[in-house]
């Protein structure tokens, strides 16, 4: 027997209508229901279709109310402003330049300073399209007189400019509209270029200059600062104080918001600038690079909201965890390709009363000295336990040289060996962007592995021999280089086995190489130098280092080469899996990955292949 309830429980059109049919079944007033062509049918489809949307909505409206399921940005935006979170705009790239006017030729009065304002557009070249950058601060510079050779010249040092389209917005107070806000039309601003100023009047000469908030610590009912937030629009505005926190600006003042907005990272790494304005009605305009352009992003994405809101919620804006400091560069730093950071007691040796900062930039190996001083002046600093002193350190590299090998079946597919070799090569650069390359990269053997037999259906087995190198450049006149590898050294048992190997570098013209060998009673290893003659090592110089294959360091010393020509360093790791710590970063050398394929003879000969089936040797024979 039907039950005489009705359950509401499922969500699914079909189900739905199902439920409503066995409901009427229980009633004698209507027989038509179940039959698809009836007027009943009808008025059930309506009734489930109802229904259905009606738990739809619900649904979909309940995830949109937490920021772990929402996805509509504008949803994402609101949760995450609840948990005090702005997300980032576009950067703009930034570069710095010495700009030189030259009024030698200049006829006429020629003032004593000369004003360099903000606005100021210069013009560079990327990949063939141009971008303008922009001056961000008014610099004055004062004329410098020379008798030989004689010149006239005004020098702008270290200006900072970056790239983007300069604009100004001019808004006026309504205080009869509640909570006023004042939207920026465009959505690739770089809110970081973002100028607020207010002036009583249009005929005001003077303004006052608002500044981003900050803290509630600071912010006191005179205190002249602006909130900022993205809007459900996707586009940022401000708004100001309610003459408890923050100055609330009168009726009918003016409020002028200049910024730029920008194309993101498309021009990174710009070196060579021209100045496209005059400056101060002078033409004669040279820039010459102090730094390259560097730090373009684009704006922050959704699920970059969704896993940095929380982050930073946690942190309150205050650095005592390692990871705080980490959530806190993250919001306000862009030029950020990987980040490390660890407390000094988890350093080697331990450091107490520190916490180290590694950070891989976007487009170079290292951060410049001046985004270094930004980081520890202007973003920790405030932020950061007194007691504990912020030290950012340079990314330790590790470099992976790969012998691969693969075997295939030419039965199933239409490719060449080339073809496939060409594969092959594509999957390992792919390997190296997606899983390496950052501070948790670890070099997954059987993950390559498995990538590597997925490339192509006719790829049957592969082998890959991993080896760690770096390089160093050496000095002509004294040398002491520590290397620091990821991961211990395997150390082989025969006798006269080497743990390193390298390139070669010259002693008297000669070609030299680093060998090197056991220590009594001791689990390190003595580094020398030797030459080959008649194919026999001969000991050149018989202290130059040493080599701990437990920590995986090594130090060179005691040699002086005849020229600085690079040297690689090469060892075999103790693992086949590779796990950097701290600042390591793992990479694949595209250029040192050897690739040899070979066709598999028992996959096309069956029993008769096994008579020519050879394998790979585990260790290299030469």
């Amino acid at each position: 027997m039907a039950s005489s309830n009705l359950k509401t429980t499922e969500l699914d059109f079909d189900q739905i209508k199902l439920n409503l049919k066995n409901y009427l079944k229980q009633q004698t007033e209507f027989s038509d229901y179940d039959f698809d062509g009836s007027g009943l049918s009808v008025l059930l489809d309506v009734l489930a279709y109802n229904t259905h949307y009606n738990a739809m909505t619900a649904h979909l409206a309940l995830s949109e109310a937490f920021l772990d399921s929402a996805q509509i940005r504008g949803n994402v935006v609101t949760r995450a402003k609840m948990l005090g979170y702005t997300p980032r705009s576009v950067l703009a790239p930034r570069a710095t330049v010495n700009i030189v006017v030259n009024v030698t030729s200049e006829v006429g009065t020629i003032p004593t300073t000369l004003s360099l304002p903000r606005g100021t557009k210069l013009t560079t070249l990327v990949d063939g399209e141009e971008f303008n950058y922009i001056v961000l601060a008014t610099q004055t510079a004062t004329l410098v007189t020379a008798s030989s050779p004689v010149s006239k010249t005004y020098t702008f040092s270290n200006v900072e400019i970056a790239e983007g389209t300069y604009k100004t917005m001019k808004f006026r107070v309504d205080n009869d509209i509640v909570n006023q806000k004042y939207q920026i039309p465009d959505s690739d601003v770089d809110t970081s270029t973002l100028r607020v100023r207010v002036q009583a009047n249009e005929e005001s000469s003077s303004f006052d200059i608002y500044t981003k908030f900050a803290s509630l610590l600071t912010a006191k009912s005179d205190t002249k600062i602006y909130h900022l937030q993205e809007n459900s629009n996707e586009y940022y505005e401000i708004y100001f104080g309610d003459n408890v926190i923050g100055f609330k600006p009168s009726n009918n003042n003016i409020i002028t918001l200049d910024y730029l907005y920008s194309n993101g990272p498309e021009s990174n790494g710009a070196k060579t600038f021209t100045v496209a304005d005059n400056i101060g009605g002078f033409s004669n305009t040279t820039a010459t690079i102090v730094s390259a352009a560097t730090g373009g992003a684009d704006s922050e994405t959704t699920e970059s909201i969704r896993y940095n809101a929380p982050l930073t919620f946690t942190s309150q804006k205050r650095a005592v965890t390692s990871d705080d400091y980490r959530s806190i560069i993250l919001g306000e730093f862009s030029n950020i390709s990987a980040i490390s950071t660890w407390g000094g007691e988890d350093n080697d040796p331990p450091d107490y009363g520190k916490i180290y900062i590694c950070i891989k930039p976007v487009s170079a190996n290292v951060l410049t000295n001046a985004e270094k001083a930004d980081i520890t002046t202007n973003i920790l600093k405030g932020k950061n336990v007194v007691s504990i002193t912020p030290e950012i350190v340079n990314p330790n590299f590790t470099f992976l040289e790969l012998d691969v090998a693969f075997k295939y079946n030419p039965n199933l597919t239409d490719r060449t060996s080339v073809e496939l070799t060409s594969v092959v090569r594509d999957t390992i650069d792919d390997f190296s962007l997606n899983d390496l390359n950052k501070f948790d990269g670890v070099f997954r053997h059987s993950s390559l592995l498995k990538d590597i037999d997925k490339a192509d259906p006719a790829i049957l087995n592969s082998t890959v021999r991993p080896f760690l190198f770096q390089t160093i450049t050496p000095s002509t006149v004294v040398n002491n280089h520590d290397l620091v590898f990821t991961g211990s050294f395997f150390v082989p048992t025969g006798l006269n086995q080497n743990v390193i190997a390298s390139t070669a570098f010259k002693l008297s013209g000669d070609d030299h190489f680093f060998g090197d060998e056991a220590i009594s009673a001791s689990t390190k290893r003595n580094v020398y130098v030797y030459k080959l003659v008649s194919g026999v090592e001969v000991k050149v110089i018989a202290d130059a280092g040493e080599i701990d294959p437990t920590k995986g360091t090594i130090t060179l010393n005691n040699f002086v080469p005849d020229d600085t020509t690079a040297i690689r360093i090469t060892v075999i790791p103790n693992s086949l899996d590779i796990a950097p710590k701290r600042d390591q970063l793992l990479s694949i050398d595209n250029t040192r990955v050897t690739i040899s394929a070979d066709e598999d003879t028992i996959a096309v000969s069956g029993s008769a292949g096994t008579i020519d089936y050879t394998t790979t040797t585990r260790f290299r024979t030469s």
